[in-house]
Protein backbone atom coordinates (compact mmCIF):
# COMPACT_ATOMS: atom_id res chain seq x y z
CA UNK A 1 0.00 0.00 0.00
CA UNK A 2 2.83 2.12 1.26
CA UNK A 3 4.67 1.73 -2.11
CA UNK A 4 1.73 1.80 -4.27
CA UNK A 5 1.24 5.83 -3.09
CA UNK A 6 4.98 6.51 -3.23
CA UNK A 7 4.94 5.72 -6.17
CA UNK A 8 1.66 7.75 -7.45
CA UNK A 9 3.78 10.70 -5.71
CA UNK A 10 6.54 9.97 -7.98
CA UNK A 11 4.60 9.55 -11.05
CA UNK A 12 2.11 12.99 -10.42
CA UNK A 13 6.04 14.41 -9.64
CA UNK A 14 7.29 13.47 -13.13
CA UNK A 15 4.35 14.39 -14.90
CA UNK A 16 4.81 17.49 -13.50
CA UNK A 17 8.22 18.29 -14.24
CA UNK A 18 7.60 17.06 -17.93
CA UNK A 19 4.76 19.10 -18.71
CA UNK A 20 6.10 22.67 -17.82
CA UNK A 21 5.32 25.06 -20.39
CA UNK A 22 6.85 28.31 -20.19
CA UNK A 23 4.42 31.46 -20.16
CA UNK A 24 2.97 32.32 -23.26
CA UNK A 25 3.29 36.02 -23.89
CA UNK A 26 0.14 38.19 -24.17
CA UNK A 27 -0.40 40.00 -27.70
CA UNK A 28 -3.28 42.43 -28.40
CA UNK A 29 -4.47 44.25 -31.79
CA UNK A 30 -3.99 47.92 -31.33
CA UNK A 31 -7.27 48.94 -32.40
CA UNK A 32 -8.86 45.67 -32.45
CA UNK A 33 -11.33 46.85 -34.94
CA UNK A 34 -10.44 49.31 -37.63
CA UNK A 35 -12.46 50.58 -40.42
CA UNK A 36 -11.79 51.31 -43.87
CA UNK A 37 -13.32 52.07 -47.71
CA UNK A 38 -12.10 49.70 -50.75
CA UNK A 39 -9.03 50.15 -52.06
CA UNK A 40 -6.91 51.21 -48.66
CA UNK A 41 -5.08 49.83 -45.93
CA UNK A 42 -5.88 49.60 -42.42
CA UNK A 43 -3.48 48.58 -39.81
CA UNK A 44 -2.80 47.36 -36.21
CA UNK A 45 -0.46 48.63 -33.75
CA UNK A 46 0.95 46.02 -31.23
CA UNK A 47 0.53 45.44 -27.21
CA UNK A 48 3.13 42.76 -25.93
CA UNK A 49 3.75 41.64 -22.58
CA UNK A 50 6.01 39.18 -21.45
CA UNK A 51 6.28 38.46 -17.75
CA UNK A 52 8.43 35.15 -17.11
CA UNK A 53 11.22 36.68 -15.16
CA UNK A 54 14.04 34.51 -16.01
CA UNK A 55 12.90 34.34 -19.90
CA UNK A 56 13.04 36.54 -23.06
CA UNK A 57 10.62 36.32 -26.06
CA UNK A 58 11.39 37.41 -29.71
CA UNK A 59 8.49 37.90 -31.94
CA UNK A 60 9.13 35.65 -35.61
CA UNK A 61 6.03 36.70 -37.73
CA UNK A 62 2.19 37.38 -38.03
CA UNK A 63 -0.29 35.69 -39.93
CA UNK A 64 -3.96 36.28 -40.25
CA UNK A 65 -6.94 34.01 -40.08
CA UNK A 66 -9.68 36.01 -41.04
CA UNK A 67 -11.03 35.49 -45.01
CA UNK A 68 -8.64 37.29 -47.76
CA UNK A 69 -11.59 36.88 -50.46
CA UNK A 70 -11.63 41.25 -49.97
CA UNK A 71 -7.74 41.97 -49.50
CA UNK A 72 -4.71 40.76 -48.17
CA UNK A 73 -2.84 40.89 -45.28
CA UNK A 74 1.19 42.23 -44.66
CA UNK A 75 3.19 41.23 -41.71
CA UNK A 76 5.03 43.35 -40.01
CA UNK A 77 6.38 41.76 -37.47
CA UNK A 78 9.05 39.42 -39.64
CA UNK A 79 10.73 43.02 -40.08
CA UNK A 80 11.44 44.21 -36.96
CA UNK A 81 13.16 42.51 -33.81
CA UNK A 82 10.88 42.40 -30.90
CA UNK A 83 11.56 41.24 -27.70
CA UNK A 84 10.34 41.54 -24.48
CA UNK A 85 11.76 40.02 -20.77
CA UNK A 86 13.57 40.95 -17.73
CA UNK A 87 16.06 43.78 -17.43
CA UNK A 88 18.07 45.22 -19.61
CA UNK A 89 14.75 44.65 -21.64
CA UNK A 90 10.96 45.75 -20.78
CA UNK A 91 8.02 42.72 -19.96
CA UNK A 92 6.12 44.91 -21.63
CA UNK A 93 6.13 46.31 -25.42
CA UNK A 94 4.01 49.02 -27.28
CA UNK A 95 4.49 49.86 -30.74
CA UNK A 96 2.17 52.03 -32.60
CA UNK A 97 0.96 50.83 -36.63
CA UNK A 98 2.84 53.18 -38.97
CA UNK A 99 2.61 52.44 -42.51
CA UNK A 100 5.13 54.59 -43.63
CA UNK A 101 7.72 52.55 -41.16
CA UNK A 102 6.10 49.18 -41.55
CA UNK A 103 5.90 49.10 -37.68
CA UNK A 104 2.40 46.90 -35.78
CA UNK A 105 1.36 43.64 -36.04
CA UNK A 106 1.14 44.35 -39.91
CA UNK A 107 -1.60 45.97 -42.44
CA UNK A 108 -4.60 44.49 -44.03
CA UNK A 109 -4.71 45.59 -48.07
CA UNK A 110 -8.59 46.07 -48.93
CA UNK A 111 -9.38 45.32 -52.30
CA UNK A 112 -11.25 47.94 -54.39
CA UNK A 113 -13.93 46.61 -55.58
CA UNK A 114 -15.49 44.92 -52.16
CA UNK A 115 -19.32 45.90 -51.03
CA UNK A 116 -19.57 47.12 -47.30
CA UNK A 117 -18.95 44.51 -45.10
CA UNK A 118 -17.03 42.95 -42.00
CA UNK A 119 -14.01 40.52 -41.33
CA UNK A 120 -13.47 38.85 -38.02
CA UNK A 121 -9.95 36.55 -37.20
CA UNK A 122 -7.08 36.41 -35.38
CA UNK A 123 -3.68 37.88 -36.25
CA UNK A 124 -1.51 35.13 -35.34
CA UNK A 125 2.22 36.01 -33.91
CA UNK A 126 5.00 33.11 -33.46
CA UNK A 127 7.35 33.68 -30.99
CA UNK A 128 10.68 32.10 -29.75
CA UNK A 129 11.82 31.86 -25.79
CA UNK A 130 14.92 32.19 -25.08
CA UNK A 131 17.20 31.34 -21.56
CA UNK A 132 20.05 34.45 -22.84
CA UNK A 133 18.60 37.80 -23.65
CA UNK A 134 18.74 38.35 -27.36
CA UNK A 135 20.07 41.59 -27.24
CA UNK A 136 23.20 40.69 -25.72
CA UNK A 137 26.34 40.52 -27.59
CA UNK A 138 27.21 37.46 -25.88
CA UNK A 139 23.77 35.66 -26.83
CA UNK A 140 23.68 31.93 -27.53
CA UNK A 141 21.45 30.80 -30.05
CA UNK A 142 21.52 27.39 -28.10
CA UNK A 143 19.55 28.95 -25.33
CA UNK A 144 16.72 28.11 -27.39
CA UNK A 145 13.56 27.04 -24.63
CA UNK A 146 10.60 26.68 -26.50
CA UNK A 147 8.62 28.28 -29.05
CA UNK A 148 4.82 29.05 -29.73
CA UNK A 149 1.86 31.29 -30.99
CA UNK A 150 -0.16 34.09 -29.80
CA UNK A 151 -3.67 34.71 -31.13
CA UNK A 152 -5.23 38.54 -31.18
CA UNK A 153 -8.67 39.02 -32.15
CA UNK A 154 -9.93 41.45 -34.81
CA UNK A 155 -12.36 42.98 -36.81
CA UNK A 156 -12.37 45.10 -39.55
CA UNK A 157 -15.11 47.06 -41.28
CA UNK A 158 -15.23 47.62 -44.89
CA UNK A 159 -17.45 50.48 -45.22
CA UNK A 160 -18.33 51.61 -49.16
CA UNK A 161 -17.75 55.11 -50.25
CA UNK A 162 -21.16 57.45 -50.67
CA UNK A 163 -22.63 56.35 -54.38
CA UNK A 164 -21.49 59.20 -56.77
CA UNK A 165 -24.86 59.10 -58.24
CA UNK A 166 -26.48 59.77 -55.05
CA UNK A 167 -23.78 62.80 -54.06
CA UNK A 168 -25.49 64.07 -57.51
CA UNK A 169 -29.23 63.47 -56.29
CA UNK A 170 -28.21 65.54 -52.70
CA UNK A 171 -26.41 68.40 -54.29
CA UNK A 172 -29.02 68.55 -56.98
CA UNK A 173 -32.08 68.84 -54.37
CA UNK A 174 -29.47 71.61 -52.57
CA UNK A 175 -29.34 73.54 -55.40
CA UNK A 176 -32.81 73.63 -56.19
CA UNK A 177 -34.04 74.50 -52.47
CA UNK A 178 -31.24 77.59 -52.63
CA UNK A 179 -32.79 78.94 -56.19
CA UNK A 180 -35.95 78.57 -54.30
CA UNK A 181 -34.95 80.53 -51.62
CA UNK A 182 -33.48 83.05 -53.92
CA UNK A 183 -36.72 83.02 -56.17
CA UNK A 184 -39.01 83.88 -52.42
CA UNK A 185 -36.35 86.66 -51.56
CA UNK A 186 -36.53 88.53 -54.85
CA UNK A 187 -40.73 88.54 -54.80
CA UNK A 188 -40.59 89.99 -51.56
Amino acid sequence: MIIKAICGVLLTAVVGITSYAAPVPTVQAVPATVSGQPGTAVGWGLSLAYTESADWVVLNDSFFTGSQIYGTYKDYVAGEFIVAGPPPESSTVNIPFSRSNSTGLGEFDINASVPGTSINGNIVVDYSIFSQDPNSPTFDPGSFVSSGQASAPVTINIVPEPETFGLMLVAIALAACGHRETRRSRAK
